[in-house]
C-alpha cells in the first residue's frame, strides 16, 4: 500500500484500513504514527490476556460465596452498576457500634455520613451511641491474592518484553524511511578558520574513504554557510 500525494485524483485511491494495514504502511505518516499504533496494539495484547489471567477473581467476587446480597435489587436500577457485580464492591452491610467514630469530625472522612453512619439509644444505659454501616465480605483471601500477585508478575515481564519490541520497531521503521538525517554529518569541533570548501571536501572525501575503503572522490559539492549556528542547533534539537 502506498500513500497517495494530497490533491490525488488520477488514480483511485481508499482509505486505510484499520485491522488489515500493515504496520510499515501506517509509517507513511511518520516513524512516530507506525509507533502509536504498534504501542496501542501490543497493549490491548497486555492487558487482554491479563484480564483473563482475572477471570477467576472475577468470577469469585460475582458470586454468593463472596456477597450474598450481590445486586439482588438490581432489577430495574442503573445499568452501569452492572459490570461492578465482577469487581471487589460489596452490597451486603449491617450496622454495628462504632467505638472510636466522632460524629461529623470532618467534612472529608465524613462525605457519605448520611448513608453508613447513624445512632442509636442503648436500651440498657439510655446513652446514645454512634452507629456505622459496614460491609460483611470476606476480606482479603489467599488464592485470589495469588492470581494478583501472578497478574502482577505478568505484567511487568509483558511491559519489559513491550519495551524491546518498540525498540526493535522502532529500528525497522527508520530504516525503511529515508530522511535528512540519513545523510547528515555533525562536525562538533570545526576550526575557526576553516572556511574553504575545497578544504572542507577533502577532509569529508577522507573521512568516507576510510568508512567505505574507496579512494576516489565522493564528494561532488561543498558549500559553507556562516552564523546559522542558532538554526543547526534548532535543527540537531529536532
Amino acid at each position: 500500500m502506498t500513500k497517495a500525494p494530497p490533491g490525488e485524483k488520477k488514480y483511485k485511491t481508499r482509505l486505510y484500513n484499520p485491522l488489515t494495514t500493515p504496520l510499515h504502511s501506517l509509517s507513511d505518516w511518520g516513524i512516530g504514527v507506525g509507533m502509536y499504533f504498534s504501542t496501542l496494539a501490543s497493549m490491548i495484547v497486555v492487558f487482554a490476556l491479563a484480564g483473563l489471567l482475572n477471570v477467576k477473581n472475577m468470577l469469585y467476587y460475582a458470586s454468593k460465596e463472596y456477597d450474598r446480597d450481590r445486586f439482588e435489587e438490581e432489577s430495574g436500577g442503573f445499568p452501569l452498576m452492572n459490570p461492578l457485580k465482577y469487581s471487589t464492591v460489596c452490597m451486603t452491610r449491617e450496622w454495628v457500634v462504632c467505638v472510636d467514630c466522632h460524629e461529623r469530625n470532618s467534612y472529608w472522612n465524613n462525605i457519605f455520613v448520611d448513608s453508613y453512619y447513624g445512632t442509636a439509644v442503648n436500651p440498657v444505659t439510655g446513652k446514645t451511641q454512634i452507629l456505622i454501616n459496614r460491609t460483611t465480605c470476606a476480606g482479603a483471601q489467599v488464592e485470589q491474592g495469588i492470581w494478583n500477585i501472578v497478574t502482577l508478575l505478568f505484567l511487568i515481564v509483558g511491559i519489559s518484553l513491550f519495551v524491546s519490541y518498540q525498540n526493535q520497531v522502532e529500528v525497522r521503521l527508520d530504516e525503511g524511511k529515508t530522511s535528512a538525517s540519513d545523510y547528515s554529518i555533525l562536525v562538533s569541533n570545526p576550526p575557526d578558520d576553516a572556511v574553504d570548501p575545497e578544504e572542507w571536501r577533502e577532509f569529508f572525501d577522507g573521512l568516507l574513504g576510510e568508512l567505505t575503503g574507496e579512494k576516489q572522490q565522493q564528494v561532488t559539492l561543498c558549500t559553507i554557510a556562516l552564523n546559522n549556528h542558532r538554526l543547526l542547533k534548532n535543527l540537531v534539537q529536532r
